[in-house]
C-alpha cells in the first residue's frame, strides 16, 4: 500500500558536529530559488525592471519569514512559545504560517512600490503567479518534519506519524497538489495578459478556497472564533475579498 508503509522521514539531512542541515530549510531555499527563476523569466516578457525586482526579493524573503513566524507564534502556538521564547528563533524546526507570508508580502510590496514609484499590482501579481508553486514545494518540508497531517484514516495513501503511532491524511500532499493546480491556472492567466494585473486577486481567492477546504481535515490546535477555526475564517474573508476585487473593475465601469 502506497504511503501506508512505516516510513519515518528524518528532519535532519546531515550533521557535522553540532552543525545540522535540515530538509525543511533546504526545501525552503529550493522553493525560493525556483520561484525567483520563473518570476524573472516572466518579468522579462512583461518588461518589468529586473533590478527593482531583485531588490524586492531581498525584502520579501526577510519580511516574509518574519511574518510567517510571527503569525505562527502569536495566533497558533503562543501558549507554548510564551514559556519557550528562545524556541521562537528555531525556524528550522518548522512553524511558519503561510498567512503570515501573504500578509507580510503584500505589505512589503506595497511599501516598496510606493517608495520606488512602481505599480503595486504589476509587481504583486507577478509574484502571486509563482507563490503557489513555492508553497507546493515548501509543503514537502512538512513531510520531513512529520507535521501538517490530518484526521486518522485507513486510505491507501495514508501517512504514518510517529508521534501518534497512527495513520493520517497527508494534508501536506493534498495542499501541495492543489497549489500546483493553482499555479498552472495563474500562470496561464498571466501569460494571456488579459487579467495579468489582477492575478493577485485570483491568488487570494484561489488559495483561500484551498485553505478553507484543508481546514476540514486539520486537527492541530488553533483559536476558534464563533466556533470556526481561525484560518478557515480568514480564508473565507480572503475568498470574498479576492472575488470582489476581481470583479471590481467591471462593477465600477
Amino acid at each position: 500500500m502506497f504511503f501506508t508503509l512505516n516510513i519515518s522521514p528524518q528532519s535532519v539531512l546531515f550533521q557535522i558536529g553540532n552543525f545540522r542541515v535540515h530538509y525543511y530549510g533546504l526545501i525552503m531555499v529550493t522553493a525560493i530559488l525556483i520561484c525567483i527563476f520563473i518570476a524573472n523569466r516572466l518579468a522579462r516578457q512583461k518588461n518589468i525592471d529586473l533590478w527593482k525586482l531583485d531588490n524586492l526579493y531581498f525584502y520579501l524573503i526577510i519580511f516574509g519569514i518574519l511574518g510567517a513566524r510571527l503569525y505562527e507564534v502569536l495566533f497558533f502556538s503562543w501558549q507554548y512559545y510564551q514559556n519557550n521564547l528562545l524556541a521562537i528563533f528555531k525556524i528550522w524546526q518548522g512553524g511558519l504560517a503561510i498567512q503570515g507570508v501573504i500578509i507580510a508580502g503584500i505589505i512589503t510590496v506595497f511599501v516598496y512600490s510606493r517608495k520606488n514609484k512602481i505599480s503595486f499590482l504589476k509587481y504583486a501579481s507577478l509574484l502571486a503567479v509563482v507563490l503557489p508553486l513555492g508553497q507546493a514545494i515548501g509543503r514537502w518540508g512538512n513531510f520531513f518534519n512529520q507535521e501538517l497531517y490530518g484526521r486518522m484514516t485507513s486510505l491507501p495513501w495514508a501517512i504514518y506519524i510517529e508521534n501518534t503511532n497512527l495513520y493520517h491524511h497527508p494534508l501536506f500532499l493534498y495542499e501541495s497538489i492543489l497549489n500546483i493546480i493553482l499555479f498552472i491556472i495563474l500562470y496561464n492567466i498571466y501569460k494571456k495578459g488579459k487579467f495579468d494585473q489582477q492575478v493577485l486577486f485570483f491568488y487570494i481567492s484561489g488559495y483561500g478556497i484551498i485553505r478553507f477546504l484543508m481546514e476540514f481535515w486539520r486537527i492541530d490546535h488553533c483559536p476558534l472564533i464563533f466556533n470556526i477555526r481561525l484560518p478557515q475564517l480568514v480564508s473565507l474573508i480572503a475568498i470574498i475579498v479576492g472575488t470582489a476585487l476581481i470583479f471590481y473593475p467591471k462593477i465600477k465601469k
